[in-house]
């Protein structure tokens, strides 16, 4: 996924309603788009984008979102070193934004990732000619904050 392809439709809808927020940062860690951006793009690329947006006045409810947007991407990562580089930015015409950030470091707990291989429990139909046994053993992936 490329930060330029997520789709903000659902997150400046939360925007329209958010009356605080913490409102608005539970919409947007709840959006799946805003999650498999932090989950596959780089922190860096992420801030780099989160930079160009706050430097420009919004012209719509999606341009509005964007920031908070990236905030929330970049609170999906496992470190929080980027996270408070953001929370640097001078972004005065986003007047949520500090708080936003704030909130986000607050509530900031690493992800971990545990691999668990389970033997033959949940394999394919693929089984070698002259043998029952599976071929490969599955992996399951758990991430958790």
């Amino acid at each position: 996924m490329n930060v330029n392809d997520l789709d903000l439709t659902q997150a400046s809808r939360a925007y329209g309603v958010a009356n605080t927020p913490p409102f608005l940062v539970r919409k947007l860690q709840a959006d799946p788009g805003i999650r498999a951006l932090g989950e596959t793009c780089k922190a860096e690329d992420i801030l780099k984008a989160l930079r160009s947006a706050v430097a420009v006045e919004p012209n719509n409810a999606v341009d509005a979102v964007r920031p908070y947007a990236l905030l929330v991407a970049l609170w999906f990562k496992p470190e929080i070193e980027h996270l408070k580089d953001a929370a640097k930015l001078s972004a005065s015409p986003y007047r949520w934004f500090p708080y936003v950030a704030e909130l986000l470091i607050q509530n900031f707990s690493p992800v971990q990732r545990q691999a668990i291989q389970v033997p033959g429990l949940l394999s394919g139909p693929s089984v070698s000619l002259g043998s029952s046994a599976p071929t490969s053993t599955p992996t399951i992936i758990i991430a958790h904050r």
